[in-house]
Parts: structure tokens; sequence; C-alpha cells
């Protein structure tokens, strides 16, 4: 699988290193004349929060060293992180620059927010094929709201041998 961003003019494909895009182009190579599907990373709906507070948050925290994604502490401290690092402004107090995060409320800015997170997630190496829309809509609505079924999505992909 190979992660990739539309370009601004919506002509082609941002693959992120040149080792990367000679891996896409060797594939396009041996595999000339077959279907592939291109689809977006991100949900597109009003459950992008969702997405990111139960999916996203959760996979980047469980990868950490020394945090438990079933701690709301850690989690809450990785939010606060991914918050500072990627949804930030500069502030003057008291005559000094800080760096402050700001909100992500509204559509357009949670999505630019999910999209800076993902793509730190992909340089970084995290799984981000367990980052998969439908198996979370799955399990938040068939195997969730069950007894017996994992309570978070982490544990979950854990379950069914989604997380290596």
């Amino acid at each position: 699988m190979f992660q990739a961003r539309i370009n601004n003019t919506g002509t082609g494909l941002k693959l992120g290193s040149d080792f990367t895009r000679r891996l896409f182009k060797d594939f396009l190579k041996k595999n000339a004349g077959e279907r592939v599907r291109i689809e977006l990373v991100l949900p597109e709906s009003r459950n992008q929060r969702g997405f990111l507070e139960g999916a996203m948050i959760p996979l980047i925290t469980y990868s950490q060293e020394n945090m438990d994604h079933r701690n709301p502490d850690d989690v809450r401290k990785v939010r606060g992180w991914l918050h500072e690092e990627f949804s930030n402004e500069m502030v003057v107090v008291a005559g000094k620059v800080k760096t402050v995060a700001k909100s992500t409320k509204g559509r357009k800015e949670l999505k630019e927010f999910m999209e800076k997170v993902l793509d730190f997630m992909v340089e970084q190496g995290y799984q981000i094929d367990a980052l998969n829309p439908e198996a979370y809509k799955k399990w938040r609505d068939e195997i969730r709201p069950f007894e017996g079924g994992p309570d978070n999505y982490i544990d979950y992909l854990l379950e069914i041998g989604g997380l290596k």
C-alpha cells in the first residue's frame, strides 16, 4: 500500500520520498493493466472527530513507549502534544513569543489537523493501514455496543490481528 497526497492542482499525486516514488513506479510497471483502488484515507463525514479520538490518537498512544492507549491520561497527553505540534499559533505573552495549541473546531480546521497528523504517522512508520474508516465504523457500530467485545478500537485491532 502506498500513501500519497493529491497535488494542489488536482492533476497528480505527491509521494513522500524519492525511495517511495521509485517503489511506486516499480509497482506500476509490475502491475500494468491491473485494476487498483484509490480512496481517501480520512473519513469525510461528521464522524471525523470520533475517528480522530477513537482511532488515530489511540494508535499513536499505543505506539509510544511507556504509554497505554487505555489510560485516559496518556491519551490526553498525546492529544495535547499533537495539538501543540500540528495545530498551533504564535502569540506574545508578557513580551515573549509562545507557541500555543489552537482549536480544531470546524470541519476545515479538523481535516487539516488530521491530515498533518496522518502525514506525521506515515513519516514515522506507524501502521496506518490499521486506520481504516470502514473497520472503525464496523467496530463502533457492531462490535463495541455488545457485551464481550473490545471496548476500544486498538484492542479490537489486536484481537483480529489488524495490528502487529
